[in-house]
């Protein structure tokens, strides 16, 4: 049996037929997972056919039995708005009844095409993998329509969750209790993570008192999502307790220059690296030399690179949003937004370096429920159930 994978991720597809992920998000490696159960997978998803755009040939997303149903390629509500009408036609002419529907959601694609298929009476599957509500929470996110798009987003979530026939979420309770499923409908929880035990080291990473502590953070700057003000307001306060340290930020955005704006006013520019897009194994390379691991999102699904940090051993401190609080120990969050208690959280840390490794090592075990053999036969579960009822 086919699967149509219908996702708000952007691709671009060169003359020659082949497709690239623009951030990584969706390569082959990501097909997998699903082709293990299905014969071919169709990706309905925004697609830029353009020969010039810079992209990273590690990104491939096609193949033999992967290909695409392009839609239009618009960027931000208002081009959304100027491309509903076509993309209402394309995804009217392109269901197939007698394959697997899976929508991935939040996003205006998966809402768009989930609502499409209940009205022709075709059964779908939803990946919940964030909330809207946080996304567009206070400081998340800055547009004079805000808090409109967060309201709206929230509602049409609720309603194609519930409508769906199946569901799998990226949290084990978060996203469940604010968008649950209807009574009796098929649901299951599993990260969107992949982490193989075969690259990772034999044993947690052990922190020694130095002069200098290496931090590190990952994340788009794209948005504010993922609070870099915060991680560099937090730097600075501890340059001036006289705790050093040095921060590598992986993730590019357009917000890189006035974060690097920022530092510069906090005269902490040479402490900290906007090391902007990297490869995976550069990331790996990154976490090896870290000595603490900071997520102090404004807005989170499950992190996966968080989990990618608990399971290369290294000591981490998150915030109180989102699924965060289901990977961490309590004593390792800070509230979203508050630079003065993140500064105190590292130094603490820094400063009690028995208790740094102590939690390095309970990430390390706790990552181990996350490895791609645990979860691959959740996610194997939620296909076979959607089989089952297309049957």
């Amino acid at each position: 049996m086919d699967l149509v994978f219908c996702t708000e991720a952007r691709l671009v597809r060169r003359s020659s037929g082949l497709v690239y992920s623009i951030d990584g998000g969706l390569t082959n490696n990501l097909w997998q997972r699903y082709l293990c159960k299905f014969n071919h997978v169709y990706v309905m998803a925004r697609v830029l056919s353009d020969d010039d755009c810079p992209i990273n040939d590690k990104y491939l997303a096609s193949s033999e039995r992967v290909s695409f149903i392009d839609l239009p390629y618009y960027l931000g509500p208002i081009q959304y708005l100027k491309t509903r009408r076509k993309l209402n036609k394309i995804v009217a002419n392109s269901l197939m009844p007698g394959c697997v529907y899976i929508c991935r959601v939040p996003g205006e694609i998966g809402t768009l095409v989930a609502d499409h298929l209940r009205r022709c009476k075709i059964p779908y599957g939803v990946e919940v993998v964030g909330d809207p509500w946080d996304v567009f929470a206070p400081g998340a996110v800055r547009h004079p329509f805000r808090v409109f798009f967060r309201y709206r987003g929230t509602y049409d979530l609720k309603r194609t969750v519930v409508r769906a026939a199946a569901a799998l979420y990226v949290t084990e309770n978060q996203l469940q209790k604010r968008y649950p499923v209807n009574n009796s409908v098929f649901s299951i929880s599993a990260s969107d993570v992949q982490i193989s035990s075969r690259n990772l080291p034999s044993s947690e990473k052990v922190l020694y008192k130095k002069e200098k502590y290496n931090l590190l953070s990952v994340g788009s700057l794209e948005q504010m999502y993922k609070a870099p003000d915060v991680v560099l307001e937090a730097l600075a306060l501890l340059k001036d307790r006289g705790v050093y340290c040095r921060l590598t930020w992986l993730g590019e955005g357009k917000n890189k220059g006035e974060m690097q704006k920022l530092a510069s006013a906090l005269h902490i520019t040479n402490d900290v690296n906007f090391k902007g897009n990297v490869s995976r194994e550069e990331v790996d390379e990154e976490l090896k030399n870290s000595d603490l691991f900071l997520l102090v999102s404004r807005t989170e699904g499950l992190p996966r690179a968080l989990i990618e940090a608990m399971a290369m051993g290294v000591p981490c401190i998150g915030t109180q949003v989102g699924g965060i609080p289901e990977l961490l120990n309590k004593q390792m969050l800070i509230r979203a937004g508050d630079s003065l208690a993140l500064a105190n959280k590292i130094e603490f840390l820094l400063t009690h370096i028995d208790m740094a490794n102590k939690e390095a090592n309970r990430n390390y075990e706790f990552a181990k429920n996350y490895y791609d053999s645990v979860l691959q036969q959740r996610r194997e579960s939620f296909y076979q159930y959607l089989i089952s009822i297309v049957k």
